[in-house]
């Protein structure tokens, strides 16, 4: 239980300090940015998807673990690869919706819990999809907004693993 406890605080540290990097001055750093953000989300997928191959015990976990490294390794390709000119409705898609399958997954683990800081969790989860579905909606909005929109859903993504982190034995409890 340790050890998925440590994942959770882990992932969320690392979420929240790539969102608050994006946040800082994305436009500015252009490429090299989200060149950086790129690698380093496609080694922490391809660390999420060893760990749910070698160290995660339970199979519904085990393959949600490694459903969500390929999200996020899918998700560091795209910004790796990007191309400034060009596909960027498609990556904002694919980003979105990753974010907001992220959402519904964490929000559906959290609600099995009793503690009191699952509310945080669920609130934030839902400012996690509410973001996606604007995105979705308006995709000129999305282009427009794009740094932003990613920035606020990492930020709110970390900081929902990371309240994961102190929630985590009382769901396995349930």
């Amino acid at each position: 239980m340790r050890k998925e406890r440590l994942k959770f605080l882990t992932q969320g540290i690392l979420l929240f300090i790539l969102g608050l990097l994006f946040i800082s001055n994305p436009i500015r750093q252009g490429s090299l940015f989200l060149m950086l953000i790129g690698i380093a989300l496609t080694l922490i997928g391809i660390v999420i998807i060893i760990d749910g191959i070698v160290l995660t015990q339970g199979l519904k976990y085990k393959l949600l673990r490694i459903v969500e490294g390929i999200l996020f390794s899918g998700f560091g390709i795209v910004f790796f690869l990007r191309n400034p000119a060009r596909g960027a409705a498609l990556m904002i898609s694919f980003v979105v919706i990753m974010m907001i399958v992220l959402a519904v997954v964490n929000t559906i683990a959290v609600f099995k819990s009793n503690h009191n800081v699952k509310w945080l969790a669920i609130f934030l989860n839902i400012l996690v999809i509410w973001f996606g579905f604007q995105s979705l909606l308006d995709p000129q909005l999305a282009v427009a907004i794009f740094y932003w929109t990613v920035s606020f859903q990492l930020i709110f993504t970390g900081i929902n693993h990371i309240v994961m982190y102190f929630i985590i034995p009382d769901l396995f409890d349930v």
